[in-house]
């Protein structure tokens, strides 16, 4: 056998025996269930704590670091929250640039924190593993993160949000002009030191059926600003002479706004009217529709109306839907989607409310509920509408709470920037909002100016301006009197025939019954089929 033959056999087998222990090396690599399950519960470990991954593969200092940052600024945000309380967290979330750093500031931890899980992911796989043992711990990291950065992700989309709204609802003080917006109105002193902050809240019917805007629904929150005590005004859409504020206003309609026809002489007619007749006076300011409505109707309750709100009533149902419903109690059947028809009555309604209490309306009735004014009596009394209003209003406010708020914030954003207009300014903002809080503990009371307390074709304009006064300080109940029509005297005296009686006692027009005992059967008293206006504000949740 020849040195050539040799040596390659021995070659070949060589070559062999690296084979087999490559091979056995191969498989003894391969990892054992229960340290797969280990490098499992370390990935998700290291997805979930920032820096926990680096520490478990080794890479103490690195890790340590990551740790010890995640564990300070979680600290930091929570002593920041806590000190800050509620009004701190209102104002940070009322101040467009510092919300847009919290927004990035969210959306930059996702991504970091991300970015942290895959590296722990790579660092701590051990050799051996099979591609589909690679996907499931890829998979354990995508579950985690999800819990992480979901929530992360969604405080950045609710911050953008917010900034986006209050940058296109609020105004910017820099570019706004006003005729009543305080000029001295500091961060200090908010209210230019005013007790009461009063705003005009105005309901807009606008379509493409009708000519222009008519501000059909007309009130006034006249807030206490230390106490939050609030005064809620209604006057009725069609009011007539309305008092005009000094100057080429009332300079042109001494007596009043008045003329022919009369309709486009109505409270809810001067929105548009006023600022196309004095379009001089109202020069650059945004809204100069809004703005005269604050100066005449200031001017009818004797206020000074700084500020104020605009809803379109279409826009009204989205909001409420966005709200998911609110609850009211329905004092009687009421139609929904009537009208008025040209040669008189109304036309058959789609479906009806039903009277009930607790009764859970969507956006759609929630509307009707409010805005009906054609269908059986007393619907189709304008009076009877302006109470519903306030109604509605007051039980927005008492299930306006955060945690519904929160749920539907991206809905209620949307809605109340497509609907919704204001000339609050972005730096008054924080301010309403703590004034808001204030606002829910103290309560609301109402004052619709029915029938019962003028007569819209014939106002007297001082007795409003009385009642305004005297229900922003109401007398207590034994001080109040009332003259033989029911109407409470802003003087504190009473006329002869309605001094009050002692109590239990009944006058001959009032015809009460004895203290303690009951109305006959079947009877109602006075106060069983709809609130009495004419003693002043009451609270809404009495009257409703």
């Amino acid at each position: 056998m020849s040195g050539e033959d040799t040596s390659g056999r021995r070659d070949h087998a060589r070559g062999e025996s690296r084979h087999h222990a490559e091979a056995g090396q191969l498989g003894s690599s391969r990892l054992r269930p229960q340290e797969y399950r280990r490098f499992l519960r370390r990935v998700g470990f290291g997805a979930l704590i920032p820096g926990a991954g680096l520490i478990a593969a080794g890479r103490r200092v690195s890790g340590w670091l990551v740790l010890t940052g995640f564990v300070l600024v979680v600290a930091g945000a929570a002593v920041y929250f806590a000190r800050a309380g509620g009004v701190g967290l209102i104002r940070l979330g009322t101040d467009p640039e510092r919300i847009e750093r919290i927004a990035f500031g969210l959306l930059g931890l996702a991504v970091v924190w991300l970015l942290l899980a895959v590296i722990s992911l790579y660092v701590l796989q051990p050799a051996g593993l099979r591609a589909m043992q690679r996907l499931t711990a890829a998979f354990v990291v995508l579950v985690v993160m999800s819990v992480v950065v979901s929530p992360l992700s969604l405080g950045s989309r609710y911050a953008f949000t917010q900034r986006d709204f209050i940058e296109s609802v609020f105004a910017d003080e820099e570019e706004q002009h006003s005729l009543t917006i305080p000029k001295d109105a500091t961060e200090d002193d908010p209210w230019a030191g005013q007790p009461r902050v009063n705003v005009l809240i105005l309901g807009a019917d606008s379509g493409d059926n009708r000519d222009g805007t008519r501000t059909d629904t007309v009130m006034v929150a006249s807030i206490n600003t230390e106490t939050g005590d609030t005064a809620l005004f209604s006057l009725p859409r069609n009011l007539q002479y309305t008092p005009m504020p000094e100057g080429p206003l009332r300079e042109a309609y001494p007596d009043g706004y008045h003329g022919e026809p009369e309709a486009e002489y109505w409270l809810s007619s001067m929105y548009r009217n006023v600022p196309a007749e004095f379009p001089e006076y109202f020069e650059g300011i945004k809204d100069p529709g809004a703005e005269a409505m604050k100066l005449v109707v200031g001017e009818a309750l004797g206020l000074d109306i700084s500020y104020y709100v605009m809803v379109n009533l279409q826009g009204f149902q989205t909001l409420v839907d966005a709200l998911g419903g609110v609850e009211i109690d329905v004092p009687y059947r009421i139609p929904t989607g009537t009208k008025k028809l040209a040669w008189g009555g109304c036309s058959e309604p789609s479906n009806w409310i039903e009277k009930g209490e607790n009764q859970h309306l969507d956006g759609y009735h929630a509307l009707w509920f409010a805005r009906a004014r054609c269908g059986p009596p007393p619907v189709d009394d304008d009076y009877e509408r302006m109470r519903r209003q306030r109604c509605v209003i007051g039980a927005i406010a008492q299930q306006f709470n955060p945690f519904n708020v929160l749920r539907r914030y991206q809905q209620l954003a949307s809605a109340a920037e497509d609907t919704m207009s204001t000339d609050i300014g972005r730096g008054r903002l924080d301010d309403f909002a703590e004034l808001a809080l204030k606002v829910q503990d103290a309560g609301i009371r109402s004052l619709p100016f029915t029938n019962e307390i003028v007569e819209y074709h014939d106002p007297d304009y001082d007795l409003i301006r009385d009642f305004v006064e005297e229900s922003l300080d109401p007398p207590d109940d034994d001080e109040r009197v009332r003259t033989p029509e029911g109407v409470a005297t802003p003087d504190g005296e009473a006329t002869p025939e309605g001094e009050a009686t002692p109590e239990g006692e009944a006058t001959p027009e009032g015809e009460a019954t004895p203290e303690g005992e009951e109305t006959p059967e079947g009877e109602e008293t006075p106060g069983d089929t709809a609130p009495d206006e004419s003693g002043g504000a009451q609270a809404i949740s009495e009257v409703c």
